[in-house]
């Protein structure tokens, strides 16, 4: 094992942990300002109730949140001294901008929400809010730049061997941008209305009758039914992006080795990354080229002619790539894991409305069980996505621009890195053990009437 697969080990999994919170703080504090909204509009003190106690669920998460994303920043210097030197000054500007103008301003918010519930009026709390949420869509906006311009790198010249920018809104605005802002977001707000529909549920398993969580359950499904079908729309959109920009990620999602006219799509299968082949697969005929192109008829590329694409790419000069660069299994896997995910996550919401149209919603213990179940689904397709978004645009950092082998620091040793590694992830634990016993505690108080922001659970 080498310092550059360590390295890769390393951010991969700091990355992975990290990710664990940013999606909730953003699709939480966004339904939070909808119950706020609702309080300050109604005089219902049943959604401050709800706004107040999630919004202690909301702080826990953004906190270790911040603790989990320091790390990953100084990587870039430790660990992938190259690919700073090279993109430095095109990558560095949104991560720059992130940090000073949008962390800095949700984080400013977040601690006048918290503090200011008995210092601001009803009305001027919730515009505090409401900056809160905006702060945090502007976090991810700014970290999705990058990471896009990583996907489609654009507004940019080669100059002494190095990318310069040309044009910032062309680098903020590259190919890749919108649709991976959109679905990552769109899927931040779909886990937190299964975030909060889990918790809901789960206190209504305990007593169906508390009034604070039906409402809780009803806002979350409510705002869950049109997220969960938006966002199948969005990653229908996103995957057409692949096809334009990303010929290779796409040949890998699709487990399609060849190029071919009338494409099937595979629902399953098992790729050979050794013999090219899959092993086992179940077709839809002419589905991929449909989904892919708009005709069924229409010819793929699969990954024999799209590693030839990049070959000729201008400015590539030393890839020479095969097949062994391109981890077809994995791409497959996590892009599929998720897609079904979300499909399912879409049919639970239509399910709840139905139940909740004809009343029946409170009183099924079986789908509460089902919804409480699947509360972080959400996250693990947001995970596998980022997966996909990352392991597909292998061998490249930077995709057609950079390869990733010449990215990494020439003298940081395999010690080094092994070392820190097995630090941080024993860090990174102990902080999701820490976070999970928050979350805990705040549900075990609630239950038993122990919470003084929320009293005892109003029933019906």
């Amino acid at each position: 094992m080498d310092a550059l697969l360590l390295a890769r080990i390393q951010f991969g999994l700091t990355a992975f942990f990290h990710f664990l919170y940013p999606p909730l703080s953003i699709g939480l504090i966004t339904l939070l300002v909808i119950t706020e909204g609702i309080y300050v509009y109604s005089k219902n003190e049943d959604y401050l109730r709800i706004t107040r106690f999630f919004v202690k669920i909301f702080t826990i998460n953004f906190l270790v949140g911040v603790a989990t994303g320091i790390v990953l920043e100084f990587q870039f210097g430790t660990n992938w001294s190259q690919f700073s030197a090279y993109v430095g000054t095109i990558f560095g500007a949104p991560l720059a901008i992130e940090g000073l103008f949008a962390f800095f301003m949700e984080s400013i918010f977040v601690g006048v929400m918290l503090f200011g519930w008995n210092r601001l009026s009803p009305k001027a709390h919730w515009v505090v809010t409401i900056l809160t949420a905006l702060g945090a869509v502007l976090s991810g906006f700014w970290i999705i730049v990058a990471n896009s311009w990583m996907q489609s790198p654009a507004g940019y010249k080669i100059v002494n061997g190095k990318p310069v920018m040309t044009n910032f809104l062309h680098v903020v605005f590259n190919p890749y941008f919108l649709a991976e802002f959109t679905h990552t977001i769109m899927g931040s707000w779909e886990y937190g209305a299964f975030f909060m529909a889990g918790v809901a549920s789960w206190f209504l398993l305990k007593n169906n009758k508390d009034m604070v969580m039906r409402k809780a359950l009803k806002v979350a499904i409510i705002a869950g039914i049109f997220i969960s079908v938006t966002q199948i729309i969005l990653g229908d959109i996103s995957a057409r992006e692949v096809v334009k920009y990303q010929p290779t990620k796409l040949a890998m999602m699709e487990a399609l080795w060849k190029t071919q006219k009338n494409a099937p799509e595979l629902l399953f299968a098992i790729p050979n990354q050794a013999k090219q082949i899959n092993n086992f697969a179940i077709k839809i005929p002419y589905l991929l080229s449909l989904l892919a192109t708009g005709n069924p008829f229409s010819k793929v590329m699969g990954l024999d002619s799209s590693i030839k694409y990049i070959a000729h790419k201008d400015h590539i000069t030393n890839l020479k790539p095969s097949m062994s660069m391109f981890p077809v299994a994995a791409v497959y896997a996590t892009f599929h894991i998720m897609m079904y995910i979300g499909f399912y996550l879409a049919g639970v919401m239509l399910l709840a409305i139905i139940l909740y149209w004809k009343d029946k919603l409170y009183d099924n213990k079986l789908f509460l069980k089902l919804l409480w179940y699947s509360t972080f689904l959400p996250l693990l397709a947001l995970e596998l996505g980022w997966c996909t978004t990352e392991i597909g645009r292998q061998p490249f950092t930077v995709y057609g621009l950079l390869e990733t082998q010449n990215s990494v620091s020439p003298n940081v040793s395999v010690f080094e890195v092994g070392l820190s590694l097995v630090m941080f992830i024993t860090i990174y634990l102990i902080l999701l053990s820490f976070a999970l016993f928050l979350f805990k505690k705040e549900l075990k108080e609630r239950a038993e009437g122990k919470d003084e922001l929320n009293a005892k659970p109003k029933e019906v």
